[in-house]
């Protein structure tokens, strides 16, 4: 009697299946390996320790990222991250495809969202309004700011209430109410008496902060919260690592 010969589709679903498992090995081997190096090049490129916290999610599947050379669907959360002008915030960056080597090759739905705790809006605020104020808070869905002025050769506090978005990457603000301890003023009375040095915060208008920034970085939106936080969102260039250029700071001109 003939022996039977194994059916082709047998040897087929076979190698199907080695294959299946080479993959899953190998997308579970990328899954530990890819999120510690870029804890790693995080952590070295901020220069913040060894062990800062640096929180890596992936989704989607790793390894046919990996072989169009890059990282998919990539998360990376971070507290505290020391940044620009003393500024210090909770980090999330998102990008929907990364390259292995970014200052090679194009990131593509680049996403950062810094959070400032309400202790450390001093830097946030100098930074939206062009350092005209010198602190702020927030309450409800309005951003008070200070600071002090000579009027009349005595030292004044002013307190503004603000409403404050983005514009094509210009941050705008909306006074709502202002305030000068001791002095009962309108916002037109205490600009004829300051000048120009309050303007920012006296009528609405849009405020350039490009020149504070990296040209590789576009603001989109600034969220206030409930629990006295400021969340300023901003879109990455896909060459920000790769152009020296769009690290530089940008221009108001």
């Amino acid at each position: 009697m003939a022996k039977r010969k194994p059916r082709w589709w047998v040897r087929a679903l076979g190698v199907v299946v080695v294959l299946g498992l080479l993959a899953g090995a190998a997308e579970i081997a990328l899954r530990m390996i890819i999120p510690n190096i870029v804890a790693g090049t995080i952590r070295s490129e901020l220069k913040l320790s060894d062990d800062h916290p640096v929180d890596v999610e992936l989704g989607g599947s790793t390894l046919v990222n990996a072989v169009r050379g890059g990282v998919g669907d990539v998360t990376i959360t971070s507290p505290e991250v020391p940044l620009i002008e003393g500024l210090i915030a909770d980090a999330r960056v998102h990008a929907d495809f990364t390259p292995f080597d970014p200052t090679t090759g194009e990131i593509v739905g680049g996403t950062a969202a810094l959070t400032v705790p309400k202790n450390e809006l001093g830097p946030t605020i100098e930074l939206l309004t062009q350092g005209i104020a010198q602190s702020g808070e927030v309450r409800g869905d309005e951003l008070v700011v200070g600071r002090s002025v000579e009027i009349f050769g005595q030292d004044v506090s002013i307190t503004a209430s603000l409403r404050v978005g983005v514009e094509d990457g210009e941050v705008t603000v909306e006074p709502m109410g202002l305030k000068a301890a001791g002095f009962d003023m309108s916002a037109k009375q205490l600009g004829s008496v300051t000048g120009s040095l309050l303007e920012p915060i006296l009528k609405p208008q849009q405020l350039c902060v490009a020149d504070r920034l990296p040209k590789g970085i576009e603001l989109s939106s600034v969220d206030l919260s409930s629990t006295g936080s400021v969340t300023i969102r901003a879109d990455l260039s896909p060459t920000i690592l790769a152009v020296a250029r769009e690290q530089e700071p940008g221009s108001c001109e």
